[in-house]
């Protein structure tokens, strides 16, 4: 297997624990990921906040092996475990170094959008941005969300793309404010309008966050119906939202930030295990394969990497 060339398609969870468990196996392996750091929506933005994560604030599980995987992060220092909610776990010091951590020394092409593919007796050829062709690879996992899976795949794969098509994935907006001065009063959550914000995760000020920080995500149905508006209204809106959990007015925020998951959550149902063409060595993976969240992502990126060794086994 060391002789085959492996692509992967993106760099978030479950291209990071696809391509981690096909390097242990020997295999030779290349990730391609368009952005300027890895994470996907376990990404971090650095801000005059400190570092924010931008998407999932936390992850649960209770299965063995990922719990299992888990608790070697944790001797590593990758990440840590809540003290109230045994189950949930987060990234330390922040999601995106988790990440990072789990990529090591695997090749990895940033700022590589691969925008086409295309396939022959020889493998698989990847198409950047820049019109560059990378390859051939044997095998390629494509670990991206379902919509833009339906567009890379349409031409060279057509009958994966019609079930990625399936997949109908939900954005959601995020927004970070954050305070010099903290706010000490506690926020009266059984006010909290649900059909404007979704969760409320605060941040303390500490010697990597120079202010208090909240993040706000907004509701499944409110993100939709604002998903193009302009980041100074959604920062607006959920600004007003937040103020009605107070019962005395709040200072001005001295920053903020808005962030759109385009597509942020959303999964097959039931998960299926045959998103994958054998015969040419293309699988998909991704958190909408499978749960639809963290963990998904990890069992989905463990489950395309187990069918290329086994299929390599054959």
């Amino acid at each position: 297997m060391s002789s085959s060339k492996i692509a992967i398609i993106v760099a978030g969870m479950a291209g990071i624990t696809a391509a981690r468990t096909l390097t242990a196996a020997g295999c030779n392996v290349q990730v391609f990921e368009k952005s300027r750091g890895s994470g996907g929506r376990l990404a971090s933005k650095r801000s005059d906040m400190g570092r924010v994560n931008l998407g999932a604030q936390s992850f649960a599980t209770q299965d063995p092996a990922f719990t299992a995987e888990l608790q070697a992060w944790q001797q590593a220092g990758w990440v840590t475990r809540s003290d109230s909610a045994p189950y949930d776990w987060t990234g330390a010091p922040y999601m995106s170094a988790l990440t990072r951590n789990l990529l090591g020394h695997i090749t990895t092409h940033f700022a590589c959008e691969i925008r086409a593919l295309s396939h022959d007796d020889n493998g698989w050829l990847l198409y950047d941005q820049h019109e560059q062709a990378h390859g051939p690879f044997q095998q390629l996992i494509v670990a991206i969300p379902a919509p833009q899976a339906q567009i890379l795949l349409s031409h060279c794969a057509p009958d994966l793309a019609a079930q990625a098509a399936a997949v109908k994935m939900q954005a959601v907006w995020m927004v970070a404010l954050g305070f010099k001065q903290p706010i000490t009063t506690t926020p009266n959550l059984a006010q909290l309008d649900t059909s404007v914000i979704a969760d409320i995760i605060p941040t303390a000020q500490d010697d990597v966050h120079p202010m208090q920080t909240w993040m706000l995500r907004a509701s499944d149905q409110w993100s939709e119906q604002h998903l193009e508006d302009e980041k100074e209204q959604v920062i607006t809106a959920l600004r007003e939202a937040f103020t009605t959990l107070f019962n005395t007015p709040l200072p001005a925020h001295d920053s903020a930030f808005a962030h759109r998951w385009r597509y942020a959550l959303g999964a097959l149902n039931p998960p299926v295990d045959n998103l994958a063409d054998p015969q040419r060595g293309l699988y998909l993976a991704g958190d909408w394969c499978h749960a639809g969240d963290v963990y998904g992502a990890w069992c989905s990126g463990q489950d395309a990497a187990q069918r290329i060794l086994q299929q390599a086994a054959q």
